[in-house]
């Protein structure tokens, strides 16, 4: 479409309609001039933050304390 039958079809609308149309394109062009920053998360701000049950019992926030307590649990279902 045209500037021009862009325009005659605006002018054939409704004030109410124009006005809420003009409004919709300066919100448009004020996004485009002035971007709102997204703030970039981490993975695990993403997830929910940290996870408190596994911090607050016994050390569980080390890799190799869970590498092993996992292991132990394994090895337990295993033997019985």
């Amino acid at each position: 479409m045209q500037a021009q039958e862009l325009f005659s079809q605006v002018q054939k609308l409704a004030l109410t309609e124009q006005l809420t149309l003009l409004n919709f394109l300066v919100q448009l062009i004020q996004q485009e001039v002035v971007p709102t920053p997204s703030p970039q998360q981490t993975v695990l701000e993403r997830m929910g933050g940290l996870p408190q049950h596994i911090l607050s019992v016994g050390g569980l926030s080390d890799r190799d304390t869970r590498r092993q307590r996992i292991c132990d649990r394994i090895q337990a279902r295993h033997q019985a």
